[in-house]
């Protein structure tokens, strides 16, 4: 992918951010939202390949995962509530996380023992290329992907996005 298909891929991620955040008070639906389906890489195929592999998953035989407005919304919703950030750093961290350069992970176990984090069949895009800054401090862009099965089709679908640390870059990297 060029860098002006990079980023252009951004600008339609900041567009349908911006259009779902507007949309409560534009009163905009859903069905007129600039969704659209971002493609993997060819190393991100293979990245994937490799970790359904070694968990013993299903291949998928759809390499895309589509972006619309429910999933920006669930998104937006999580990172302004939990984390305090602003549109504009949510859809730069969207933008960062669904890029050509994210690296393809197993999505680690996690939580707290009283609610343990659902993580099978879950993988990361982790993009360790671009810092994002958030109030000065930097940090990386992580989108979680759960593999999900229709019939015969075996796709991804995003589940969250959010934003990382150094040192926990490093674990998922391990």
């Amino acid at each position: 992918m060029s860098v002006i298909q990079e980023y252009a891929l951004a600008d339609r991620i900041r567009e349908l951010v911006r259009f779902v955040d507007r949309q409560s008070i534009a009163g905009a639906e859903d069905w007129r939202a600039p969704a659209f389906a971002y493609l993997l890489t060819p190393k991100q195929c293979d990245d994937f390949d490799r970790v359904c592999d070694e968990n013993g998953w299903l291949r998928l035989n759809c390499y895309a995962v589509m972006l619309g407005p429910g999933e920006i919304r669930h998104v937006l919703d999580a990172r302004k509530q939990k984390d305090g950030l602003m549109c504009s750093e949510i859809d730069e961290l969207l933008a960062k996380a669904y890029s050509p350069r994210s690296l393809i992970r197993c999505n680690p176990p996690g939580g707290s023992d009283a609610a343990p984090r659902r993580s099978e069949q879950q993988s990361v895009m982790l993009n360790t290329h671009q810092k994002l800054y958030i109030g000065g401090t930097p940090y990386y862009a992580t989108a979680v992907l759960e593999i999900r099965v229709s019939g015969s089709r075996r796709y991804l679908a995003p589940v969250t996005c959010y934003h990382v640390t150094g040192a926990k870059k490093r674990k998922m990297l391990k």
